[in-house]
């Protein structure tokens, strides 16, 4: 028998029961409508994902007169904020469920499209940290490294937010504690990525009011200030002897924090994932909506930052400090509490940045594609029976 026949036989005997399995599902009308459903559930909780999120790119890379440094400096970084892991006060069992679910597949599936080289979390990560015990508090923040797990040669680093600790008035050294040992976010840290500075500020330490977190957060910001400009001051004069131990060249820092800095609402706002226009008018209030003008100021005039990042009110909003120092605050990355969900691409050098915001699938969209499957699976029930009588009327 010939080679080509004999394949042929082996896929026509291989094919052949699935046909006959895919005739029976296709004549059978209950079968078949409960495949319809199981298609479009796969393709809403898995592939929608995917679909969406590629179509969101890396900027490109920022412009700089140095090239060399630029490639050098490079990263990729990307940034979500306000995921708000529901304890056992707050939510249905099922909210809970879907929400947790739809975030770890947003984040793993960007995870494994973007591939950033660092990860920030901007606070808020749990809905309840500032009212839970510490064995409750501990089960969240399992929960929390299970579903934002990186893969291998991405950092993380998260910052604090009011509902993790509480805000400054419910803040304890506790509480405090325990969410820098299990993430290790002191309250101010700087942290350094192929030359390019970070400085990471717990909101809520920057109240001004001598307690002891807040003492420590603004000497911890003091000597960070004095290693920058001793950086400085050693870029202009290597041969110095004070500059024979410096590690790093001095580049300007990005701040991120929970709170956005100091304004007066959102009414300058008008990214696409901005406050609805019925709130971008309503009024901050300095050190529970935003830092105040002192902290503000604080933060601008030791940092001298080039950058700032922040999150805490939901939603999407680019402005300018002093006409030249840009802020993007980051909206919330919970289908609780947005329609549209987002996260930040950010690929910046020793010099410059570029930003893409990258709009997660739209919880609209997916209601409105299982209204659909609803639909399709119950005229996949009629249609055999107006098939059938069709058949009897042509006959």
């Amino acid at each position: 028998m010939p080679c080509n026949i004999t394949v042929m036989l082996s896929i026509n005997q291989t094919v052949e029961p699935w046909m006959k399995f895919f005739k029976f599902v296709i004549n059978h009308k209950i079968l078949r409508s409960v495949l319809i459903l199981l298609s479009f559930f796969t393709y809403c909780e898995i592939f929608h994902y995917t679909v969406v999120l590629l179509q969101c790119t890396w900027p490109a890379a920022p412009h700089t007169a140095y090239s060399t440094e630029r490639h050098n400096s490079d990263i990729k970084v990307s940034v979500i904020a306000d995921t708000h892991l529901l304890g056992y006060r707050h939510g249905h069992w099922f909210d809970k469920l879907r929400r947790e679910w739809q975030m770890k597949q947003a984040f793993q599936t960007s995870m494994l499209i973007h591939k950033p080289d660092v990860v920030f979390v901007l606070g808020d990560l749990l809905d309840e940290g500032k009212w839970c015990d510490d064995e409750e508090f501990l089960h969240h923040v399992a929960r929390f490294k299970k579903m934002f797990a990186v893969p291998e040669g991405t950092q993380l680093h998260v910052v604090s937010g009011n509902h993790d600790e509480g805000f400054h008035y419910m803040m304890s050294d506790h509480k405090h504690e325990r969410f820098e040992h299990q993430f290790k976010s002191p309250s101010v840290r700087m942290v350094e990525i192929k030359n390019n500075i970070f400085v990471l500020v717990n909101s809520m330490a920057m109240e001004g009011d001598g307690c002891s977190i807040c003492v420590q957060a603004e000497s911890a910001l003091h000597d960070i200030s004095h290693k920058l400009n001793l950086l400085k001051i050693c870029d202009q004069k290597a041969s110095d002897d004070t500059c024979k131990y410096t590690l790093k060249n001095y580049t300007r820092p990005i701040i991120l924090q929970h709170f956005p800095m100091y304004r007066k609402s959102d009414s300058d706002c008008n990214t696409d994932d901005a406050a609805p226009p019925e709130e971008r008018n309503i009024p901050f209030r300095p050190k529970l909506d935003s830092l105040d003008q002192r902290s503000t100021n604080m933060l601008f005039s030791l940092l001298d930052p080039r950058l700032v990042m922040s999150a805490h009110t939901h939603h999407g909003c680019y402005i300018l400090h002093h006409n030249t120092v840009p802020e993007w605050t980051v909206s919330s990355f919970s289908w609780r509490n947005r329609n549209d969900p987002t996260l930040l691409l950010v690929r910046m050098n020793n010099f410059n940045h570029s930003v893409t915001q990258c709009f997660l699938p739209k919880e609209s969209t997916v209601v409105n594609l299982y209204i659909l499957a609803a639909v399709v699976a119950f005229i996949s029930l009629l249609w055999p029976t107006i098939s059938y009588k069709y058949r009897q009327k042509m006959c």
